[in-house]
């Protein structure tokens, strides 16, 4: 039989193959989740393992029992022959690759900043028994300050000395006692333990009869949601909220709790739930009949609205954002002739085979690979994944050319709502333009929020074609596929008229479906539309700036409390993102809900225009009791003490110490200054003027 030694450069050759990662980057004893493999990786891997190997391994075994490469190999070792080879089908140039960028959702970066940190705080340790030892100088005045000194850096014979903080990075955590993963509730201390008991003991009680609702349906009802973020430590937690009343920005579960709603249905909600303009055009309908076949009276003028709006020519509709990005990309290689496109890490596109895609973000050597199991290789082959924002992405387009059928970009992420490259964008059209390579903007979460225009209008650039959905659909399913007259006339043949001999004449691709044109999906738009249109862009504007106000009430929050966490936003549009490395920066989120704030981990949030100034102030205490209770519980790691200094500017820094045992630090403003220790009172110093 071969031995575990044998196997582990056989498995990190099929994790390679798999991921992207470089071998070399796989280390044999890290966590499969450390390594940055989630549970839809881990999937793939059981399928790889079975083909491979022939062995049957699942996808609990990988997280509890074999889940490290070492520990893999150790299980598959006796039950293959000697002579048994996995057949990996890694690119020749796979081992070449150059290490995956951070934008890779992949690169498992997390052992690095351990390591980082570890040195860094023994640095800091080393240096403060240094400090005690010093004697209180003669000859120099000083001035109190508060506490340690952040980021002395006197050199050490066996350290080396820390880099300088990044700009406005938070400072240092004492993290050396926070669990990065937690399986079961034994692995805390039993200060946490106790807390994190009866934060669930809480949360089920308040919302039973949720959780009671989904475990009577578990059986038949195979819903992902039940099931998100599920972790074992807290898995009485795991179930979604069941709500049977929703109105302006509230929601009532089974339970009578009521929520303010932050989530808003993933986007669609921007006037709030229940809007009379959107309600009023649904009873009308029904009353019409919900007829499908026979085209509805009302789609012609909503696509007017829609090309009224964003400037385009031409509108199709469907049923989801999914189908219409699918259409989009369809209809562009129709009539490029070509085959190949570009997306860009960090995007979502929907739920079809294509673009469930991650890359390596080698730049030398793109590789795509299928981001969930049930996607085979050859549905991404002609897909290729480039990082957002960056101009090196700029220079493969460019040189790629004529071979591209179109470029696919969610003009600002709804994860990194942040990130917002005006100038890369104006550069991406410039170039798809003088290949005459199709620009296509994924605006189905944008769309008609961020501006009349979305963030066509907001950037000033012209899509080729733009897919929009949720908002225009006012909470009812619609997928909106609109663009320049002659591409979209792949869709029908063109313009033709009746009493004379033309005909459709350009080449047309097929897309249909039994429910497009819904008589309520397209009632309910053309409402959301016409108010739209009616309020002009002083509306979104509104809107915008009562979330960047929002925003930052929130942040002063986390600063405040030196919390772990931030709110980034585009329009009103929000991602609440968690930077604690532990898992337990998840428990917020619960915390959230009991406070009566209804979001989800890992989703963008959104503002409509049913939250007033008395919902906005509500939720922003929500916030502050949150991460209060986070704190106090234990579930946020303890900062380093705090640096402040009763002197109002900074004294010119000698090129040696004044006076021997003193450190160079910075005082609050990030000047440089020299500090020693106050012989008289513990943890404090003095800084050398």
């Amino acid at each position: 039989m071969p031995s575990e030694e044998e196997l582990i450069p056989r498995i990190q050759s099929l994790l390679s193959a798999l991921s992207g990662v470089p071998t070399s980057e796989l280390s044999p004893d890290m966590h499969f989740l450390e390594l940055g493999f989630d549970s839809l990786f881990l999937t793939q891997l059981t399928q790889e393992i079975r083909s491979q190997f022939n062995v049957e391994v699942k996808l609990r075994q990988l997280i509890e029992e074999h889940n490290s490469i070492s520990t893999l190999a150790r299980h598959l070792a006796p039950h293959m022959p000697a002579s048994s080879t996995p057949q990996n089908d890694t690119p020749p140039q796979q081992e070449a690759l150059s290490p995956p960028g951070e934008s890779s959702p992949l690169a498992g970066n997390r052992q690095e900043i351990e390591s980082v940190i570890a040195r860094q705080l023994e640095l800091m340790k080393a240096q403060l028994e240094a400090l005690k030892m010093a004697s209180e100088p003669q000859g120099h005045s000083t001035a109190q300050v508060e506490t340690q000194p952040p980021n002395l850096s006197a050199p050490s014979p066996k350290t080396e000395e820390p880099a300088e903080p990044t700009s406005g990075s938070s400072r240092p955590r004492n993290t050396d006692d926070r669990p990065l993963r937690i399986d079961q509730l034994d692995q805390l201390d039993r200060p946490r333990r106790v807390q994190l008991e009866e934060l669930i003991a809480q949360y089920v009680e308040r919302t039973r009869r949720s959780r009671d609702h989904v475990q009577k349906h578990r059986a038949h009802h195979a819903d992902p949601r039940t099931a998100s973020l599920f972790h074992r430590a807290w898995k009485e937690m795991v179930y979604p909220i069941v709500v049977e009343h929703s109105e302006g920005a509230r929601l009532r579960d089974l339970d009578g709790n009521i929520y303010i709603d932050l989530l808003n249905g993933f986007g669609p909600n921007f006037l709030g739930h229940g809007h009379p303009r959107v309600l009023d055009a649904l009873r009308q309908q029904l009353d019409r009949g919900i007829e499908v076949g026979p085209q509805t009276p009302l789609a012609g003028e909503t696509a007017e609205l829609v090309c009224e709006l964003t400037g385009l020519d031409r509108a199709s509709f469907v049923c989801t954002g999914s189908e219409a990005v699918q259409a989009a990309i369809r209809c562009a290689r129709t009539f490029t002739g070509r085959q190949k496109i570009v997306v860009f890490s960090g995007s979502y596109h929907g739920n079809f085979d294509e673009v469930i895609v991650r890359g390596n973000v080698d730049f030398a050597h793109p590789l795509t690979f299928p981001a969930a199991p049930g996607i085979p290789k050859r549905a991404v082959q002609d897909i290729i994944v480039l990082p957002y924002g960056e101009d090196e992405s700029l220079e493969i387009i460019k040189n790629l050319g004529s071979e591209l059928a179109a470029v696919l970009v969610e003009p600002v992420q709804s994860r990194r709502p942040e990130l917002q490259p005006r100038e890369f964008l104006h550069s991406l059209r410039r170039i798809t333009e003088e290949s005459e390579t199709l620009l296509i903007f994924d605006e189905v979460v944008t769309g008609f929020r961020s501006h009349p225009a979305g963030a066509q209008g907001h950037f000033n650039v012209s899509a080729d074609l733009a897919t929009y959905g949720k908002v225009a659909g006012a909470n009812m399913p619609m997928g909106i596929v609109a663009g320049r007259r002659d591409v979209m006339d792949t869709f029908d043949g063109g313009m033709w008229q009746y009493g004379d001999d033309s005909m459709p004449e350009a080449g047309v691709t097929f897309f249909a479906g039994t429910f497009v044109r819904h008589p309520l999906a397209i009632a309910a738009a053309h409402a959301m539309l016409v108010f739209l249109k009616e309020q002009g862009p002083e509306l979104q504007e509104g809107l915008n700036q009562r979330t960047a106000e929002f925003v930052e009430r929130v942040n002063a929050v986390f600063k405040e409390h030196d919390a772990p966490v931030e709110l980034t936003h585009f329009a009103s549009v929000m991602y609440l993102r968690d930077l604690d490395e532990s898992e337990l920066g998840g428990l917020l989120w619960y915390f959230l809900r009991l406070e009566g704030v209804y979001l989800q981990q890992g989703f963008p949030s959104y503002l409509t225009l049913a939250h007033g100034d008395a919902e906005i102030d509500l939720m922003v205490e929500a916030f502050r009791r949150s991460v209060a209770k986070m704190v106090e519980c234990g579930f946020y790691p303890t900062p380093l003490p705090r640096l402040r200094s009763i002197t109002a500017s900074a004294p010119e820094i000698p090129e040696a110490p004044p006076v021997e045992g003193a450190r160079l630090g910075k005082d609050p403003s990030g000047q440089p200054a020299w500090y020693i220790p106050d012989p008289d009172r513990p943890n404090h110093y003095l800084r050398v003027s």
